[in-house]
């Protein structure tokens, strides 16, 4: 059975390889292509699997320079205007424009379906507050679920002090954006870290953990029975951590925020 399964996976892998061949002969990749910026271009049907994986076209050392002297010489209007230029073969969210970009004529200006303006919202209530003045945001999609967590720190007599909500990704987006391995909630605004303020004093990660403190108990013991995740629950603990498992629970739908907010959101 072991050398069956060996054998199976050595022909899916084989398999694959050789559907991408037309991609890989011409020193290109297969990838998704709603997350990549690929500045030689896209092309279809060279790639194996749906048809959102498509291939990454080469691009030369003087095709990159090339792209790198116009991004920071010659498309500015593109910018101010909230879109990026690239080679219109690639995945646009919302509309191209022409006349707006430096470079060839199939290299547009792509302005998303939110015209560029962040829809991360700022958040404060009476018992969630950002840590030594932090503006705390989140995207839309996420209100409802500090609004419960609002109610359960006024029923718990707690405050919640956020000190990390929504983040930017650690790396270069000006070319290429892939969402990365660990799907952390905090990079589409669905999670936030905290400490909280309790009658019985301040109450950190090892306070948190440790499951000593009465009412922050009864905060994260709501936490966990209504629809959110607790880190503490996490095979690598981290106490300080609420989120709603969006990345666990709809895939697709973190994908597109991670697209969006990391593009438009400084």
């Amino acid at each position: 059975m072991k050398w069956i399964l060996l054998a199976c996976l050595s022909f899916v892998a084989i398999s694959t390889v050789a559907s991408d061949s037309r991609c890989i002969r011409q020193n290109g990749k297969c990838v998704d292509w709603r997350y990549n910026i690929c500045p030689g271009g896209v092309a279809r049907g060279m790639c194996s699997g749906d048809s959102n994986r498509r291939c990454c076209l080469y691009c030369s050392s003087t095709c990159e320079w090339s792209e790198n002297n116009w991004d920071s010489c010659c498309d500015s209007r593109c910018k101010n205007a909230g879109g990026t230029c690239q080679v219109d073969s690639n995945y646009c969210s919302g509309t191209y424009s022409s006349g707006l970009c430096a470079g060839p004529s199939a290299r547009k200006c792509c302005k998303s379906s939110s015209s560029g303006v962040c829809p991360l919202v700022p958040y404060v209530n009476t018992n969630i507050v950002g840590y030594n003045g932090l503006t705390i945001k989140i995207e839309p999609g996420f209100r409802s679920y500090m609004d419960q967590m609002n109610n359960w720190a006024i029923s718990c007599s707690v405050t919640v002090y956020v000190t990390h909500a929504f983040r930017l990704d650690g790396q270069n987006l000006g070319n290429t954006v892939v969402p990365p391995a660990t799907t952390s909630n905090h990079l589409v605004g669905h999670a936030i870290d905290m400490n909280l303020q309790t009658p019985s004093g301040w109450c950190n990660s090892k306070c948190l953990q440790g499951q000593k403190n009465s009412k922050a108990n009864c905060f994260i013991n709501k936490v966990r029975n209504g629809g959110l995740r607790w880190g503490g629950d996490f095979g690598t603990p981290d106490s300080v951590h609420i989120d709603d498992g969006l990345n666990r629970n709809n895939k697709s739908k973190w994908n597109n925020l991670y697209y969006l907010l990391q593009r438009v959101c400084k």
